[in-house]
């Protein structure tokens, strides 16, 4: 499962948007630096340095990259 998120590129999320600026957030699958868990990212398009989150509740994270993958899963179907 979490092999492939390297394959997983950045999303943005338009009614989602950065409380400084107002431009839609990105969401991008990372890992933890110390521990090397996988987390969910947002951040502004924008600028970075203006809003940058990240959700690291293991439950939560896992299920949105199952999710992802059988996104993914049916994309590929679809292009064979």
């Amino acid at each position: 499962m979490i092999g492939n998120e390297q394959s997983i590129t950045r999303k943005q999320h338009q009614s989602l948007q950065c409380p400084v600026c107002g431009d839609p957030l990105s969401f991008q699958i990372t890992r933890s630096k110390k521990s090397g868990k996988p987390s969910l990212m947002m951040k502004c398009l924008r600028d970075g340095r203006h809003f940058r989150s990240f959700i690291c509740d293991r439950d939560y994270v896992k299920r949105v990259l199952e999710h992802l993958e059988e996104q993914q899963k049916l994309v590929n179907e679809d292009h064979h």
